[in-house]
Order: structure tokens, then C-alpha cells, then sequence
């Protein structure tokens, strides 16, 4: 009777038409039911509606009202959570093929079919990627998916590494080598291989692309300065710009540096050996003359030639730093020449520090973790590793030339790819302002400060770098860590920019061409310059590929160094272990901390610190924790914590505040 009414038909749409429709993410919870987040509101997902949607889903959907209370029925998808995804092979209890994704907040498992593409006999547990193929809110059926690519086995070591870069799309093999080099360049190459170069790297490094050497200035029979001497590999004399070593390195831009192992940007036989500066052999390399007077100011134009150099020696930044700090039976020198050369490094370096803590920043002293892997990938130790002064010997010395590169490529080709830094984000100018006259200013110098710390003064290099030497004294680290959240991104620019973070009018790298592409890409126009040859501006895709490398590369760092963490971890919970740990972030969810010792970051739940929720306030500008009313925990502060909890498979770490 009702059978293809229509005017059934146009009431039901009229009411469909009537219903409040809203757009929002879905965020699935560990029961069956969940959420859809929008804008100003939240509303319950019933556990029938969770079947249709993924957490992380952007949807629309209706709202059903039943009484005084409301719940969102998914509608149509915008976007859809998953697209291209890493998950671990499943059969169910029908040995009918299923993926688990990988990710902390989706726990459904989702059919799958494997592409003919994929050779490998797929096994329980094996990792793969996936693409989602079928959406029940797009395809009117149920989650469904390719398997395009296997990854690793299940019980494979090195699955950390593996699953990590084919997360973020990077290869882990190194670029394809050419069968052999030729020298391309044909400009005429100083001889300075009589010249007394060291080479100053970890004792396990093959890529080294930078030497040093250094010989006082004198005047009337007295020092009035030093002249340092950069050498740097030179790649691009072997690589054609239209070869395919060229367009690789393009798109790495970086070598990628993981607990273990690199994957270098170039291929290896360049890397390591033909353009690598080992110790006793001729080597083509791009070298810098760098003068400066006793208190580190640079006194004339650097200059740029293309040399021959030979290091005399490779030296080890712990050797060197044992013997300049004259540590008990330390490593001595194996000549007299090497030891100038070390004495002369470390004077210069010295005056080099005072002169960037006055005229520029200095870097906050903070250790480096590194782990220390059996040959089968195993976590044998995690070590700090604090920035010794042959460290600071290269830094030093990397830096200064770094700034006379950007100071050339600005007066001779008015381009280059500049290292910028903005300093703090116009949008929290204001902010920074308020924080800093809230923190820093008093009765007797708020004017003063007022003046000093408008958000005027604040954007330039100078205001800048007054506040950072201000605050600089102050004990702890939660100015810093507060105040780095108002900054905004490093940037690759093509024109002569600031770098606040450095307190530099310009800095433009060339010291590390084997490893990074920018740093080729300036040797190209540095050489153009020396052989009077045409330059081209770098391109804004370039820049563009290099910003979204260097976020994909510390995204690769950060997820495989996380799971390590959990497999070093995993089994001191039994033992109750305790660390002392500073606080890096505060949520209503509870506190993100970093262990002091190794630098793992560990998660302590809100319900950990106090069991009564109501009482426990966030401040988000102060970026602290609240309890009755009181200050409880805020950024920079060192608590002592109690491991509770790993788990390898959401890569997570729990513990708990020891009070």
C-alpha cells in the first residue's frame, strides 16, 4: 500500500532536509562506542554508527534527538582516516586475510587482498602497507583493503627501521652508484696538499666532508689574529646535473642518520670513498680562507677557491677532547704538527664562543642519546652524550664559514639556499609579550621592559637576541620551553634572510655536501662564481622538497628511536625502575616527560597525580598543572618518576610521578 508513495517519499525527505547536520572528526574510544568532535560541540557515537566510520574520519552526520539527549548518525565522508597506512598481517578464525593497522586508536581488523604485485607467502604478523579500498560511508559496503607492499617479517629485528621508513615513504636501500666517475669539472684547482688538514669525526665515520687547518696572523712579529682554512668535499665535481645521481639526491636531500646505521644521500663509493677526506689521500675539494682578529670578529671577505687537499690525520672527537681537557693516560697526538694544529683549533674556538655569546646565541647545552646496537639490532645500552669541546672545535668552525658563505652568495649571486629563522610567530608576538613582562618585569623596570619587550622590538634580530641573553641567567628551563611554543618553523629561502635562532644576520650551509643537497646546490653557485660561469636561482620546489625532507627525516628518528625506547624498557618495569625526568609538555590528559638518563619520553596519566579529576585544572598559556587551586607541575620542572607500563605495540611509555 505504501509501496513507492510519493508522497512518503517527500515527507521522509522533508524530514532528512530538516534534520542539524554537522561535520567533525570521529575519536573511537576502547569500548565499542565513540565521538564526533566539531567545532563547538561533541556528540556520542552509538556503537551500530562506530561499524560505518574509522577513528580519525572526517564526516558529516545527522543529529538524533531522543529527549534531552543527542547523538550524531554518520552521514556522507570528506575525508577519510586512512588512505595509504602500515599495518600487520591477520588471519581470522576462517584463514580469510585481514590487516591490523598500525595505529594506537584503531583497533578493527579490515579484509584485505594482496596486490599480484606483492611476491612474498604473507604470514601471521608479517608488517605490510596497505591502501584502503572500500569505506562503508563511500562505497555503501564494509572496510576493505589492498596489500601493495611487504615490508618485513614479524620477527624481523630491524622492524623498527623497516616499518618506520616505509611509514614515511623512504627508501632504505642508498642511491643507485654510476659504474664509474670522472672528474667533470675542468677549472684549474689550487695544489694545497702540503698544507697541514685534520679531520676531526666520531672514530666510525667514513663520509667526512670536512677538514681543517689553522695558522696564526702576525704583525710586526706579533699575533693579531688567526686564519682558518676550510676544506670541504666537493661532490658535485663528479655529478652531472641531469644525471640520476643528481635527481636522487634531489628528492633524499639528506642522508638519514638512524641509531646504527646511515642512509647516505649519495651513493656510497662518493660518500665514503672517492669524496670522502680520508686521511693521506688527494682529494678535489671547495675551500674557504676565513680571517679574524683575536676576539673572533671576522676582519676581511672570506675567500673561496677550488684546491687539492690531503688530510694528514683523522681524529676522534673523544681522543681529541681527552687530550685538550688532559684526562689521566688519554690518546697523545702522533705528531708534533697535529698537536699545533689541535692547541691552535681550541684557542680560536674558544674565542669564537665569546664572541657569538655576545654578538650572537649560543646553543643550550643539552646531551645527545645515542643507542648501542648488538649486530642483530638489539638495544644493548642507551648513552648521553654531552657536546665535548672537539664538538665544539668543528661546530665553531662549521658556523663561521657557514656565515661567510651566506655573506658571499648575498654580495656575489644574491641568491643561494639561505637557513632562515623568523624568530617568533607574528600571530603570538602578543603572547610572548605578555608571557615575559608577566615573568621577567617588576615595579622598578616594568617601563624599561615594556619598551624592550614590545612586540616590535621582539621582531627584530636585535630585540630578539637581548631577550634570549635575558633570560639566559635564570635557572631551569621552563622560560625556554614556554617561550619556544610562540616560535615559528625554520625555513630554505632563496634570498638572504635572518636566522634568529642562531642570532645571524645570514647563514647559508656548504659544509656538508656529501649529506645534504642544499649544501650542493651552494657549492654549484659558489664554483659558478669562482669560473665566471651563468647561475640560476634555486627553484621554490626545491625549497619546498627540502622543508618536507627535514620534517620526514626527524619524523623517522623520532618513531624508530620511540620503539627502541620500548624494547630497552620493557623489561625494567618488573624492576620498578626510577628516573629523574623533566616535564616537556602539559595536557588535561596528564604530563609528557623526557627521562633524564637515556632521553626516552614517557607519558604520566593525569589520574596518577590526583584521583579526583574535578580538582585538576590546565593553564594553557602558563602550560601547567593545577590542583585545588595550586600550581602543581609546569614545563622545565625535574620530577623524579616510576616506570610503569610499555607497550612496544602503540610504542608508548607509562609511569608514574614519585612524590
Amino acid at each position: 500500500m505504501f509501496q513507492d508513495n510519493p508522497l512518503l517519499a517527500q515527507l521522509k525527505q522533508q524530514i532528512h532536509e530538516t534534520k542539524e547536520r554537522v561535520e567533525g572528526v570521529v575519536k573511537s574510544t576502547d569500548k565499542a562506542y565513540g565521538f564526533l568532535e566539531c567545532d563547538k560541540k561533541t556528540y556520542f557515537l552509538a556503537p551500530p554508527a562506530m561499524k560505518k566510520v574509522m577513528h580519525g574520519d572526517k564526516i558529516t552526520a545527522t543529529i538524533e534527538k531522543q529527549g534531552d539527549k543527542e547523538q550524531a548518525e554518520p552521514e556522507s565522508l570528506i575525508e577519510p582516516m586512512l588512505t595509504r597506512f602500515i599495518a600487520k598481517v591477520r588471519f581470522n578464525k576462517d584463514k580469510k586475510l585481514q590487516v591490523l593497522v598500525d595505529h594506537p586508536s584503531i583497533n578493527q581488523p579490515i579484509g584485505a587482498q594482496q596486490a599480484k604485485s606483492v611476491k612474498e607467502e604473507l604470514q601471521e604478523g608479517d608488517w605490510v602497507v596497505a591502501n584502503l579500498k572500500t569505506h562503508p560511508l563511500r562505497d555503501d559496503r564494509f572496510f576493505y583493503a589492498t596489500i601493495n607492499q611487504f615490508i618485513c617479517r614479524a620477527d624481523d629485528e630491524f622492524a623498527p627501521w623497516w616499518v618506520t621508513l616505509a611509514r614515511h615513504e623512504q627508501s632504505r636501500y642508498p642511491v643507485q652508484g654510476a659504474e664509474h666517475y670522472e672528474m667533470l669539472d675542468q677549472q684549474m684547482r689550487e695544489d694545497l696538499t702540503a698544507l697541514h688538514f685534520v679531520t676531526i669525526d666520531s672514530e666510525s665515520t667514513q663520509d667526512m666532508d670536512d677538514a681543517l687547518y689553522i695558522e696564526p696572523v702576525e704583525q710586526n712579529g706579533e699575533q693579531i689574529g688567526w686564519k682558518l682554512v676550510v676544506a670541504i668535499a666537493d661532490p658535485t665535481a663528479y655529478i652531472a646535473l641531469d644525471s640520476q645521481i643528481e635527481k636522487d639526491a634531489k628528492q633524499r636531500c639528506f642522508t638519514n642518520y638512524l641509531p646504527g646505521f646511515n642512509i647516505p644521500m649519495l651513493p656510497r663509493e662518493l660518500s665514503d670513498e672517492l669524496c670522502s677526506l680520508m686521511a693521506n689521500e688527494t682529494r678535489p675539494a671547495l675551500v674557504c680562507y676565513i680571517e679574524t682578529d683575536l676576539q673572533g670578529n671576522i676582519a676581511t671577505k672570506p675567500h673561496f677557491v677550488s684546491a687539492y687537499v690531503q688530510s694528514k690525520a683523522k681524529l676522534a672527537y673523544n681522543k681529541v677532547s681527552d687530550y685538550l681537557e688532559q684526562v689521566a693516560n688519554a690518546w697523545q697526538p702522533e705528531t708534533e704538527e697535529i698537536s699545533e694544529q689541535i692547541r691552535r683549533l681550541y684557542q680560536f674556538t674558544q674565542s669564537r664562543i665569546n664572541w657569538r655569546k655576545t654578538h650572537s646565541l649560543l646553543f643550550k647545552e643539552k646531551p645527545d642519546y645515542s643507542f648501542v646496537l648488538a649486530e642483530n639490532g638489539k638495544v644493548q645500552d642507551i648513552k648521553a652524550e654531552h657536546r665535548r669541546i672537539a664538538n665544539q672545535i668543528v661546530e665553531e668552525s662549521m658556523i663561521i664559514a657557514n656565515i661567510c658563505a651566506a655573506q658571499f652568495l648575498n654580495e656575489q649571486t644574491k641568491t643561494g639556499i639561505f637557513n632562515t629563522h623568523s624568530g617568533f610567530d607574528k600571530k603570538f608576538l602578543e603572547n610572548a609579550h605578555h608571557f615575559l613582562m608577566a615573568n621577567l618585569a617588576n615595579e622598578e623596570n616594568q617601563a624599561e621592559l615594556n619598551e624592550r619587550y614590545s612586540t616590535e622590538n621582539l621582531s627584530t634580530l636585535n630585540g630578539y637576541c637581548q631577550m634570549r641573553h635575558d633570560i639566559e641567567p635564570i635557572d631551569g628551563d621552563y622560560l625556554e620551553l614556554r617561550l619556544r611554543r610562540y616560535l615559528t618553523f625554520a625555513e630554505f629561502k632563496a634570498e638572504l634572510a635572518p636566522h634568529f635562532g642562531l642570532g645571524l644576520e645570514g647563514y647559508a650551509t656548504w659544509t656538508s655536501p656529501i649529506r645534504k643537497y642544499s649544501d650542493m646546490v651552494n657549492h654549484r653557485l659558489i664554483k659558478a662564481v669562482l669560473t665566471q660561469q651563468p647561475y640560476e636561482k634555486p627553484q621554490d620546489e626545491v625549497l619546498a622538497r627540502l622543508q618536507e625532507a627535514r620534517r620526514q627525516n626527524r619524523l623517522v628518528e623520532r618513531d624508530i628511536a620511540d620503539w627502541l625506547y620500548c624494547r630497552y624498557l620493557v623489561d625494567k618495569v618488573a624492576e620498578n625502575a626510577e628516573f629523574d625526568a623533566e616535564v616537556q609538555d602539559v595536557t588535561r590528559g596528564g604530563l609528557r616527560v623526557q627521562l633524564l638518563e637515556n632521553g626516552a619520553s614517557m607519558f604520566v596519566p593525569a589520574s596518577t597525580l590526583h584521583n579526583n579529576k574535578e580538582e585538576i585544572q590546565v593553564n594553557t598559556d602558563e602550560l601547567a598543572l593545577y590542583i585545588k587551586g595550586e600550581r602543581a607541575y609546569k614545563i622545565g620542572d625535574i620530577v623524579r618518576v616510576k616506570l610503569t607500563e610499555v607497550k612496544e605495540a602503540t610504542r608508548s611509555i607509562v609511569g608514574s610521578v614519585i612524590i
